[in-house]
């Protein structure tokens, strides 16, 4: 007797679960759509903050945003890790964790990132870093990003700096020391990249005494250890280094003749001289927006041809005071690529085609800027070309570029180098003057959209001299 009604029964439940089915997905949509700024939390999550428990409520908000991570929702994130540091401004690894995100993470369908997004995650680092000065971390990851994805090592320099000074607190792991011993090897890194090799053998040095006096702690330390040897590693490497490329002493495998690398003479030639590049570049638009990048350049494998297509105005974005957003602006267009040299050629597509809200192209002219830069090269380049490129000429003298900045000209390891002041005589250590000139190859280009959307062609006629100080990356 019950069969008939159970029957009627569950075909009425089926009957009201389809028709309420869609009202709860709606009402959970719109949850998370018109809740904490769409992040997928209900609004009484604020409650915990009104109540007192910020650091939980931000610790809550973290475990939300590694979801985000996980699923590849990073445009989800931005407003998380807003709001989780004004919560709890102390905790570190959201600054960090937040700035890498915005670094890193926005790509255009080819994978390059987003330059637009370097100036709000440099800015939320030093908010992190003036809310967190006791706590190496964040000046470590400003120091980072603007060695590795800026490569301003200028830059990178001042907050290894910062890192290093910073003051021990009690419990410190690395007390009686403020940072991590590597952070003295990235600087010591930093100062090589700038070619200021005497202050990087200095930093080496005053890295074999803080490991020297580590180890007389704990001298079975397999970690110190090993940092040990590449502190030697790299303070003999660096010198037999400069050896081999400025002077024509002690020399070893790597330049076995009795001529400075930097200053060797062309094959069938007697003279000494500099390596003529001979960069011929050659830009073809063959669709709208897609640029095919290419032509000549007479170095060894390895070598890298950077590119820069920007607004002829772009400028990054200026955030000196709060940050309140980390919004870009929608109408700057700016690309930063590398391509490849192999057998003395270089040629790559770029499509800007796809990526519409990278990529806008809402201004009527445009810069494109190829360069190559000897300080972001492999060592078997270094080699031939110097720290900062004094091996390095050109056929064509506009293609030469020296940074004039008067803080760079006062100091040289060469003879013929791009310094104005006396040779470093591979002992004195540091030497006196800041710096020493950085020497590029370097061709720039104007354009228009006629040019851009592949109407007219762009030729040696678009070119512009090239601007001196500009930070290329």
């Amino acid at each position: 007797m019950m069969a008939p009604v159970l029957v009627a029964l569950f075909a009425c439940t089926i009957f009201l679960q389809h028709r309420v089915d869609p009202t709860v997905y709606k009402l959970h949509h719109e949850e998370q759509s018109v809740g904490l700024w769409g992040n997928g939390l209900n609004n009484e999550f604020m409650l915990l903050p009104l109540l007192g428990f910020r650091e939980a409520a931000a610790g809550l908000l973290w475990v939300r945003a590694d979801q985000f991570f996980d699923s590849g929702d990073y445009d989800a994130i931005l407003p998380l890790v807003r709001l989780i540091t004004w919560l709890d401004p102390h905790d570190e690894n959201v600054y960090v964790t937040g700035a890498w995100h915005l670094a890193y993470n926005f790509t255009d369908s080819e994978e390059r990132s987003d330059r637009r997004y370097i100036a709000p995650a440099m800015a939320l680092l030093d908010e992190g870093i003036r809310n967190n000065e006791t706590i190496p971390d964040v000046k470590f990851e400003k120091a980072w990003q603007c060695f590795d994805k800026v490569k301003d090592y200028a830059e990178a320099e001042k907050d290894f700096k910062l890192a290093i000074n910073t003051k021990p607190y009690p419990g410190s792991a690395d007390a009686p020391y403020g940072a991590p011993l590597h952070d003295l090897h990235e600087l010591a890194h930093a100062y090589e990249r700038e070619g200021r090799i005497p202050e990087a053998l200095d930093e080496w040095n005053q890295s074999l005494e803080r490991s020297a006096a580590m180890l007389k702690v704990t001298p079975t330390d397999t970690a110190t250890q090993q940092l040990r040897k590449a502190e030697e590693h790299n303070y003999s490497i660096n010198l037999q280094r400069y050896y081999d490329r400025y002077t024509t002493i002690n020399h070893d495998h790597v330049n076995p003749t009795k001529y400075p690398a930097v200053f060797m003479p062309a094959v069938g030639s007697p003279k000494p001289s500099q390596w003529d590049v001979d960069f011929q570049p050659h830009i073809d638009v063959i669709r709208p927006k897609v640029f095919r990048i290419h032509g000549r350049f007479n170095t060894a494998d390895g070598s890298r041809v950077w590119v820069r297509i920007e607004d002829a105005d772009y400028k990054p974005k200026d955030i000196r005071g709060p940050l309140n957003t980390f919004q870009v602006d929608p109408n700057q267009t700016v690309l930063i690529d590398s391509i490849s040299v192999r057998k003395a050629r270089f040629d790559r597509e770029m499509d800007m085609s796809r990526d519409p809200k990278m990529y806008s192209f809402s201004e009527p002219t445009y810069k494109i800027v190829l360069w190559y830069d000897a300080r972001a090269s492999s060592p078997h380049l270094l080699d031939r070309f110097g720290w900062s490129g004094e091996g390095m000429t050109d056929n064509d003298p506009r293609d030469i570029r020296i940074d004039s900045d008067p803080d760079l000209m006062g100091t040289k390891f060469i003879d013929g180098g791009s310094g104005t002041g006396p040779n470093w005589d591979g002992k004195t250590i540091p030497w006196g003057v800041f710096g020493q000139p950085d020497r590029l190859i370097m061709v720039t280009y104007q354009i228009d959209m006629a040019q851009v959307n592949g109407l007219k062609p762009i030729t040696d006629a678009d070119r512009i001299p090239n601007t001196d100080g500009t930070k290329l990356n």
